[in-house]
């Protein structure tokens, strides 16, 4: 009778599909598009000096109640403070990676020095998010995973 148990929940256990394969067999390429077009618009807002108008296009995402609110007034300057002080200059897209309705990345390369041999760059990344069918641009923070795997 234990040898049945144990083999029938090691048989159900290999079929039911974790939160995040759900959430990845969710999306459809409409989505990888309208998320693409998100983090390249706020970049390009950047690059272009427009950092008002790309810190509107951020929003900070509460994973426990799965909602966005607007950037506090500190988050706010402090990314401020960041683009001003380190500008982009040039941008480049390194990959984008699904994992879960919260936690996903696109990660860009940034040049923020003179246009030069050598020039000094940097890597930024998008947590883009999902919400009632909608995705929001949150800035990835050191404390969340990201995708590991070697780009």
């Amino acid at each position: 009778m234990a040898i049945a148990l144990v083999a029938f929940a090691a048989c159900t256990g290999t079929d039911k599909k974790t939160d995040s394969q759900e959430y990845q067999e969710g999306l459809t390429a409409q989505d990888s598009t309208i998320m693409l077009q998100k983090c390249d618009s706020c970049m390009q807002l950047l690059s272009e000096g427009r950092i008002e108008d790309a810190l509107d296009m951020l929003v900070e995402y509460d994973d426990s109640l799965q909602q966005v609110s607007p950037l506090s007034d500190e988050t706010r300057a402090s990314y401020k403070r960041k683009f001003t002080l380190f500008p982009v200059i040039k941008y480049d897209l390194q990959y984008v990676s699904f994992m879960e309705a919260g936690l996903n990345d696109a990660k860009y390369e940034v040049q923020f020095g003179p246009d030069e041999a050598g020039a000094p760059k940097t890597a930024f990344m998008f947590n883009p998010v999902k919400v009632d069918g909608q995705w929001y641009l949150c800035v990835k923070t050191a404390s969340q995973a990201f995708d590991s795997f070697d780009r």
